[in-house]
């Protein structure tokens, strides 16, 4: 080696990073620079200068539990040819876990629950305008429980519907054709064109007949074609109503407060053949707890069981289970006969006086009640003694505690679980069948609301939740496992009329239970305000008029950049409509097609977003059938097909000449003794490491980033006068990232 000069140049750059130094052209007209260091070109025609599209790395074997699905060479295809695994998931990346083949992000108004088929749900229609608002502790002052009587020698499948100052018997709607009309000493007597179904206490609507009979009113007497109710006027020979009239029924007032003596009822249960109800009332100036009972086929006037001035109540609740009622009142819980004539001795009082009750419900050895105060909220158990009967208690057996802030509303135990509604969603208990103990997994799903109430059918749990803040109700499959303690759910049920004038915004959907006997969910909403809430009850037979199905962010399990081409929905739509979107990382969403009823469904194009995505989502819209309201659609599944959108790499081959001294073609000289074999030594060394470099072409002003694939040095002799020196033709091929 030789001394340095100052003014040469240095052999290793300096810098951050080091690997992708730059060079500056000053007096000599270099051709390129590599990682700093300055080369002239020496293409010919034997050694050109080379540019080519690098081959795409990626492996080619399908190695997944989904053949066909990971290939990555020409379509990257993902699908789904199920749903019944229910809702959640953020990104859709089966080859993570088996339980993601059969999930999505979100569905409204879609029964997604038979494996590969997906429907429309049955529509909700309203029913009965509900007056109570939310209690001070936060507790609804709705509550449901399915029924069945018979009254009038008819048989009625309905729900119990207490609502603050009332409880009322809800049934689906009777609509009856009024065909003719008398009134006789203050008695209006209809006869309909057909049996109508009614029964005596029914509270019945009149339209279309006159003005005299037209308004609502109780009915007092019935045959299977005629109905009477009292009706102040003069009297009316019996006439033909034509056009016919209408006649419509939907509820029974079974207890009503509202302009009695009494306050309000706190709460209500029923043993299939009496309804108990708990109330406040005004005995002579004093305000004592009573406690009721009546038929529920309403054959009889309401009985009182107590009253007593032992306990005012403020806040109740109570529940029918293993041969007895269990009460709450205020913060002491009551064993009470379904004839006792006197409040009995509390089982337990809870040391907190403003402890809120708020749920009961019993397994195979014990019965449990549910509560919170402050920010604490625990179930409590109590274990039957070999009598049979609950245990006084001076302290509270826990059964389970919640996380601080969340809090209990109800507990309902089924198939062998505990399903936990609190106030940030629903938690499922694994139930032991020796001494009653619990233990509870985590949150199956977060909802807009406190779950207030929930019902059960087959293998699923219904939880009044709202959806997507419109009233209605979740759907839990207890069959479909897909964590520990963690299942299958839905938004099911709801309330969303095609006319956007009538939706409802802004109520909490407060209780829920099933038409007795039937597959039909009713759910009610709270008073806000001064507008009141309503019962809602499914359709036997009209289905929703849209419901719609949001798959997880489809991004093939990698972050590489996506090209979205081609969607293909499996479906039949002999009856019933398709529109698909994309929705895209900043949530925009574009049309991806769209098919009438009757048409053939063919692969699309995806047209929007344009360019390449990350990930990208599909919305699927089914439409019910324009010509019969009983019908829809059949979702099957899709199929998504995209490219990777990764920048292609280049190949860029440079024969560059490499002596000790050089000049450019001007005759500028620069050089020392072992400066090619320093330049070579350099470039050696990074690609050794496969750090990048940075390649200048001073030819073109390009100016990118790369690694070298290869250094490739001849020493020849040199071709002319510009060069001297110990060197050769160094070739170098990068791979530009």
């Amino acid at each position: 080696m030789v001394d340095r000069h100052i003014t040469e140049d240095i052999v290793v750059p300096i810098g951050n990073p080091s690997t992708q130094a730059n060079f500056t052209l000053t007096d000599v007209d270099y051709s390129v620079a590599i990682n700093g260091q300055p080369f002239f070109i020496a293409s010919t025609d034997e050694r050109p200068y080379r540019r080519a599209t690098a081959k795409y790395r990626k492996d080619q074997v399908d190695q997944t539990t989904e053949p066909g699905e990971q290939t990555l060479t020409g379509w990257w295809i993902r699908s789904q040819s199920s749903f019944h695994q229910g809702q959640g998931i953020k990104y859709f990346e089966p080859a993570q876990a088996d339980s993601l083949k059969f999930q999505y992000t979100e569905s409204k108004g879609l029964d997604v629950w038979d494996k590969g088929a997906v429907t429309l749900l049955k529509d909700v229609d309203i029913s009965h305008e509900t007056l109570g608002l939310l209690k001070s502790n936060s507790r609804p002052n709705q509550h449901l429980r399915s029924i069945k009587w018979t009254q009038s020698d008819n048989t009625y499948e309905g729900v119990l519907l207490h609502d603050e100052y009332d409880i009322d018997k809800i049934f689906p709607q009777i609509t009856a054709s009024v065909t003719n009309k008398a009134l006789t000493s203050n008695v209006a007597t209809l006869t309909t064109s057909a049996a109508h179904g009614m029964a005596v206490g029914f509270e019945v609507v009149v339209s279309g007949v006159d003005a005299t009979f037209d308004g609502t009113y109780t009915i007092t007497a019935v045959t299977s074609d005629t109905f009477s109710y009292a009706k102040t006027a003069a009297d009316v020979a019996s006439t033909a109503v034509s056009p016919a009239g209408t006649a419509i029924s939907q509820i029974e007032h079974f207890v009503d407060y509202n302009t009695g003596g009494a306050y309000k009822v706190y709460a209500m249960c029923d043993d299939g053949d009496f309804v108990y109800w708990i109330t406040l009332i005004d005995d002579a100036g004093t305000d004592k707890t009573a406690m009721y009972k009546r038929k529920i086929d309403s054959s009889a006037v309401a009985v009182e069981m107590f009253k007593t001035t032992s306990v005012v109540v403020t806040d109740a609740c109570m529940e029918f289970t293993k041969e007895r009622i269990v009460a709450t009142i205020n913060n002491k819980v009551f064993e009470i006969s379904p004839s006792a004539s006197a409040l009995p001795t509390a089982v337990y009082t809870h040391p907190v006086d403003n402890f809120s009750f708020t749920s009961i419900t019993s397994s195979g050895p014990a019965i449990y009640v549910a509560g919170f105060t402050g920010s604490q909220s625990n179930i409590q158990k109590f274990t039957l003694s070999t009598a049979g009967v609950m245990p006084t208690l001076t302290s509270a057996i826990t059964a389970a505690e919640m996380p601080s802030g969340e809090l209990i509303y109800k507990i309902y135990y089924y198939l062998g679980y505990m399903v936990i509604g609190t106030s940030k969603g629903v938690r499922v208990a694994v139930v032991s069948d020796q001494d009653g103990s619990i233990s509870y997994g985590p949150l199956i799903f977060e909802s807009e609301q406190p779950v207030y109430d929930i019902a059960a059918r087959g293998s699923y749990v219904f939880c009044a939740t709202n959806v997507d803040g419109a009233p209605g109700v979740s759907r839990i499959d207890l069959a479909e496992r897909i964590g520990t303690l963690s299942f299958a759910y839905a938004w099911d049920a709801y309330y969303f009329p095609e006319t956007v004038a009538n939706r409802v915004t802004g109520h909490l959907t407060t209780a829920c239970a099933f038409l007795n006997g039937t597959e039909r969910i009713v759910f009610c909403t709270n008073k806000v305000g001064s507008t009141g809430g309503k019962v809602y009850i499914q359709s036997d037979t009209r289905l929703v008029y849209q419901g719609s199905l949001t798959t997880g962010r489809i991004r093939y399990n990698t972050l590489e950049p996506k090209l979205y081409k081609l969607v293909r929905p499996r479906i039949d739509l002999t009856y019933g409509s398709l529109a698909v979107l994309t929705i895209s990382a900043n949530g925009s969403e574009a049309s991806a097609g769209a098919w009438s009823q009757g048409s053939t469904v063919e692969e699309s194009t995806t047209p929007y977003p344009v360019g390449a995505q990350e990930y990208l989502s599909y919305k699927f819209t089914l439409g019910r059938s324009t010509t019969d309201t009983t019908k829809g659609p059949v979702f099957n599944g899709y199929q998504i097909k995209a490219l990777p959108a990764t920048p292609r790499q280049r190949i860029i081959q440079l024969p560059l000449y490499c002596y000790d001294q050089e000049a450019d073609p001007l005759g500028n000289q620069v050089g020392y003794e072992d400066r090619a074999y320093d330049r070579i030594k350099t470039l050696e060394t990074i690609e050794a490491t496969g750090d990048t470099v940075r390649l200048q072409d001073f030819r073109t002003g390009e100016t990118v980033i790369a690694t070298i694939e290869e250094v490739d040095f001849m020493s020849m002799t040199p071709p002319g006068p510009r060069f001297n020196g110990f060197g050769g033709l160094l070739t170098i091929t990068l791979r530009t990232v």
